[in-house]
């Protein structure tokens, strides 16, 4: 049934389920004979999503359940890291040198994308050990599953949810005060939340979450591409001397700039995300739940 709930099983059924079959995938890409860095890209988007669902079920799971599951799935996250990062500051150079284009030579960066694919080689050194321990720490986190308590839709909703769309709404006012790389960065964690969380909820809001889904996975990508490249700029800084000071001048300029008219873009698409307050957003959501239960106990009843 995928990353969604269905409404002919309950709320809490549905959630068990999804978090299974993201745990299911993340192993089986750890298990991948495939490209490596697809293959931990894949399962690092699978933790995210349900560290996306702990933190919609965090009431009904009590703090310290939830504390204990947020900071496995983290730590899972954090052993493979290291290798996503290394991959995603090629990427975003490659991604950078193309938008820029008409502005540059083909050989440009050259030398730095041979450093960075230098520094990338280093770091894939202990893929498969990282792998092996986030699988290991993965088939662990599946036990536990079957001893979560009941999870409680309405709590779920009214409570996690909200408290999503309020830490979204928040973020974004910070990053539209201080424009810093932090206060976006901040902003991005918790627009990949909602987005997660408004597809488990797609049923029960037809196109009107389809739409929002949308937009804040748009959202997520222009903060994505955004702290990409700070990423880089930083490891620019970091990884070369003097000896490159026009090359690398001209590097930070085009991050700078290619930022600036993310942010912008960003700020824009967080307008609209983030323009009803939280309740009202958790209320309509609840309305189309409550429907989206009736009608399923209906057509139960009927058949």
């Amino acid at each position: 049934m995928g990353y969604k709930l269905s409404p002919v099983e309950s709320f809490s059924d549905g959630i068990n389920r999804i978090v299974c079959e993201q745990v299911d995938k993340a192993l089986e890409n750890l298990r991948a004979t495939r490209n490596k860095d697809e293959a931990v890209h894949d399962a690092r988007v699978c933790v995210k999503k349900i560290r996306a669902v702990l933190r919609m079920i965090q009431d009904s799971l009590g703090n310290k359940v939830f504390e204990e599951e947020d900071i496995s799935y983290r730590d899972v996250a954090r052993h493979l890291s290291k290798m996503r990062d290394s991959k995603a500051m090629l990427e975003i150079l490659d991604k950078l040198t193309a938008h820029f284009s008409d502005q540059l030579a083909v050989s440009a960066f050259d030398e730095i994308r041979l450093r960075l694919q230098r520094s990338k080689s280093e770091q894939r050194r202990g893929v498969k050990t990282a792998m092996a321990q986030a699988a290991k720490s993965l088939r662990k986190a599946r036990k536990r599953i079957k001893g979560w308590t009941k999870l409680e839709a309405r709590q779920s909703l009214s409570q996690g949810l909200k408290r999503t769309y309020r830490s979204g709404l928040k973020s974004w006012k910070v990053a539209n005060d201080k424009g810093s790389v932090d206060a976006f960065h901040e902003w991005r964690k918790h627009v990949k939340h909602l987005l997660y969380q408004t597809r488990i909820l797609r049923p029960i809001w037809g196109r009107i979450m389809k739409a929002l889904t949308r937009e804040l996975d748009a959202c997520g990508e222009l903060l994505s591409e955004h702290h990409d490249l700070a990423l880089l700029r930083k490891t620019v800084t970091e990884l070369f001397s003097k000896d490159n000071e026009v090359e690398i001048e001209a590097l930070l300029g085009l991050i700078d700039q290619r930022r600036s008219e993310l942010e912008l873009q960003a700020r824009q698409l967080g307008a609209r995300i983030f323009a009803e307050t939280p309740q009202a957003f958790v209320s309509r959501n609840e309305a189309y739940w409550k429907t989206l239960r009736s009608g399923a106990n209906d057509a139960s009843t009927s058949s």
